[in-house]
Order: structure tokens, then sequence, then C-alpha cells
């Protein structure tokens, strides 16, 4: 008889390998180091009056937050991508679900962190995941010549949301890995993803993934199973005076997290997979 294939199981990374929406955090970083392209969060301004008017969608305000680095030389921007990841973002981590992560690389399983987030920064996460996980993010053409003196950015095969996600699994041939896969999300945009797989897993879901979870019995995991690092109250006002300023008090910060999960915690999540607990 033929090996059996590994499952495979799929990250969301913003909301849930990370507490938080990345590109926010970028926006504090870039607009910390670079202050005198401050001016491009008049456009941002204005974008989040449009999406407040449903004259353009999230989709398009991406684009508008991301418009800054059509100007920056490529190396330049590589730079600043990996001193984000290396000096941000690799403290965000939640630590269960990292170790989740960790635990099914141990297994022998297959691992892909699909996101949203623009590759520009999330290629630099390799360094702090198993060394054969899949990294899949939105990918963007920031060197727009032909848009002209503006150079608005574009996106290349449409921003990684959604049923995106699905499309983009399937032509990179994982349409079998659905069965017997797990999929680990925290928003109700991820409902085709966690659809996709055999075992869907949702990590402190919004209130419409909760929902739909409950109606069809997916596990969900909150409180007690993976609790928050920090009041939720102090996530949410991080997030708005983020997306107004591209700043925020420090009060409001998470605690920074280890890069990589003790041992002992990635033990612990082996034994709940290998006793079938979802979390």
């Amino acid at each position: 008889m033929p090996a059996q294939t590994p499952p495979t199981a799929f990250f969301d990374y913003d909301g849930t390998l990370i507490e938080g929406d990345s590109i926010l955090y970028w926006q504090r970083y870039y607009y910390a180091r670079r202050p005198l392209m401050r001016v491009f969060q008049i456009a941002n301004c204005v974008g989040l009056v449009l999406l407040a008017s449903r004259i353009i969608n999230s989709h398009m305000l991406k684009r508008v937050f991301l418009w800054p680095l059509v100007f920056e030389k490529p190396e330049a921007l590589d730079a600043l991508a990996r001193g984000f990841v290396r000096g941000d973002l690799s403290f965000r981590f939640h630590g269960p679900v990292l170790a989740r992560l960790w635990a099914h690389h141990r297994l022998g399983h297959g691992s892909v962190v699909i996101s949203a987030s623009g590759t520009f920064y999330l290629k630099y996460l390799a360094e702090f995941f198993p060394p054969d996980t899949v990294l899949l993010g939105t990918q963007m053409d920031l060197n727009n010549l032909a848009g002209g003196i503006l150079r608005f950015p574009r996106y290349r095969d449409g921003n990684l949301r959604g049923a995106n996600k699905i499309r983009r699994l399937r032509a990179l041939g994982y349409a079998a890995a659905g069965s017997g896969g797990f999929a680990y999300s925290d928003h109700h945009h991820d409902i085709p993803l966690l659809e996709f797989v055999s075992h869907p897993n949702c990590i402190r879901p919004t209130a419409k993934l909760e929902k739909y979870a409950e109606e069809r019995s997916w596990p969900i995991w909150e409180g007690g199973h993976w609790p928050r690092s920090r009041a939720k109250w102090k996530l949410k006002l991080e997030a708005l005076c983020l997306l107004l300023f591209a700043a925020a008090p420090k009060f409001l910060a998470a605690t920074p997290e280890p890069s990589l999960p003790a041992d002992a915690a990635i033990e612990e999540q082996v034994r709940q997979l290998s006793a079938g607990i979802p979390g």
C-alpha cells in the first residue's frame, strides 16, 4: 500500500498566531522611522472616511495604507521589513498557538501560514517557524511605474483573504490537503479556510465566526484554553489609535512574548493532538 500523506495544518496569522493586525504595527514602525512620510496619513484618513461611507472596500484601504512604500528603494524596504519582524512582530506571538504549529511539525505534519499580510515582511518570519513551514501572503506590486507619478500599489493575484486563500491553495497543489487537515483562525473571513479542512479550530473568534462555529460544533478556544495576553479593551483601543494616528500609548501594549515556544508547551500540544483533542 502507498504511504499515507501526512496531514497539513493551515494557520492564519493576524489575530491567530499574533494578537491584532500586523499592518497597523507596521504603520507605527514605518512612520516612526520615516517621519516625513507621515503626509501619507492624510490619504489614510481620507481612505477611512471613504470606507465608512462604503465608497471603497477594505482591499482598497490596504493599498492606500501601503502607498508610501512605492517610493522606497527595494533594499531599503527590505531592511525596514526585516527590522520590523525581528524587533516587533517576533515578540507578538500568541504562545499556545505558536506551540501548536511546532507540535504539528513534531508529528510530521505539513505547516502552512496563510495570511492577508504583505509578503514584503511576512517572508522574514520564516526564521521563527519550523524549517518546512510554507509562508503565503498578499503579494503587492510596489514598483508600479505604470501608475504614473502617483505609482499607486497594486495586488498580484488579489488580496489573500477569504475565498481567495482557497483559490491560492488549490493553485499551489493543496486541493487534496483539506481532507484530514487542520485549520486555525480567529476571523469570519476565514470561514472558507475552516470549511476546507476536516479539523477546523476557532481561536478567540469574532462574534460572527463564533456563532457560525457553534452552529457546526466546531471547537472554539477562548479564555482558559488559549487566553489573551492582555485585556481585550486594550487590544481594541490600541488598534483604534494605530488606525487613526499610527501611534498608541505604551500602557496599551502587550507584554513581549518569546519568539520560540518552550519545549514543554510544544509537548503538551503534541499530547493533545495525539489524543485527538483539538486544543
